[in-house]
C-alpha cells in the first residue's frame, strides 16, 4: 500500500510496517524542508513534497517563497505541499490566499501536482485553482461537499481519505466516496500516530464501493503512482 500523505517527521508517529510499500511525506514549511529531504534520500520508497502549510503562514515571509522555489528546482520533490487554505486553524486569510496562489503558480511552473490542505475553504480553493488550467493534484483529508467534489473531479483533482473514514457515522464522507470513481481516490493517514491503520481506510473504501480490499489497494496505489510520477 502507498500512503499518499503521512507526517513521518512527527515524533509521535510510528514507522509503518512492511505492508506500506511507499509513502509521500509533505512538509509544513521551512522548519522541516531540510529534514524531510534528508530523511527521504536515506530511505527507500519515501518521497517528499515541499510547501508552506496554511497553519504556519504567520511564521513565513515573502522571501520564503523564493527559497521554496530554489529548493524545488534543486531537490526535485514529487509535489508542492502541504499548501492551501485553513479557515479554522489559520489566521490571516488574505496572506493564506496569497501564499497558496504563489504555490499553485510554482507547481504549474515546475509541472508538479499539488497536495492541498483545505478546511472550510473548498469554495475558495476551487475558485483559485480555476485560474490555473494546468493545475492538478489531491485535496487531502477531503472535507468539502459532494457538489464541490464533483467540480474538483472535473478539474482532474484526486481526493485523499484518512482514518476518519472508518467512522461508521461519517455519512457525508461515505456518500462522497460512494460517488467518486475509485480512480479519483487516494488513501492516507496524515498525522495519525499509527500509520498501519491505513488498512482500515482501505477496508472502509472496499465496503462502500463493494470491491475487494485487493482491488482498492491496487487502484489507489496506481493512482498515487500516476499522480506523483513514482514509476
Amino acid at each position: 500500500m502507498i500512503n499518499s500523505h503521512i507526517h513521518l517527521d512527527l515524533q509521535s508517529n510510528k514507522l509503518p510496517s512492511k505492508d506500506t510499500t511507499g509513502v509521500i511525506i509533505p512538509s509544513t514549511g521551512k522548519d522541516n524542508w531540510g529534514s524531510i529531504v534528508s530523511h527521504c534520500k536515506s530511505e527507500k520508497n519515501r518521497h517528499f513534497a515541499l510547501g508552506i502549510h496554511p497553519r504556519f503562514i504567520d511564521e513565513h515571509q515573502m522571501l520564503d517563497l523564493y527559497s521554496l522555489e530554489v529548493l524545488i528546482e534543486e531537490e526535485k520533490p514529487v509535489a508542492v505541499g502541504d499548501c492551501g487554505l485553513d479557515y479554522i486553524n489559520g489566521k490571516d486569510r488574505n496572506k493564506q490566499r496569497y501564499f497558496f496562489d504563489e504555490q499553485v503558480a510554482l507547481a504549474t511552473r515546475f509541472d508538479l501536482p499539488l497536495i492541498i490542505h483545505s478546511v472550510q475553504a473548498t469554495e475558495d480553493v476551487t475558485d483559485l485553482l480555476k485560474s490555473y488550467s494546468k493545475s492538478r493534484g489531491v485535496i487531502h483529508a477531503y472535507s468539502g461537499t459532494l457538489q464541490e467534489a464533483e467540480i474538483l473531479m472535473k478539474m482532474s483533482f484526486l481526493f485523499g481519505f484518512s482514518h476518519n473514514l472508518s467512522n461508521p457515522h461519517a455519512y457525508k464522507i461515505h456518500e462522497i466516496v460512494k460517488f467518486l470513481p475509485l480512480e479519483s481516490i487516494l488513501i492516507e493517514t496524515d498525522d495519525h500516530n499509527n500509520p498501519d491503520e491505513l488498512i482500515h481506510v482501505v477496508e472502509r473504501v472496499s465496503r462502500i464501493k463493494k470491491l475487494t480490499v485487493d482491488q482498492v489497494i491496487e487502484q489507489c496505489d496506481q493512482n498515487a503512482i500516476n499522480l506523483f510520477d513514482l514509476a
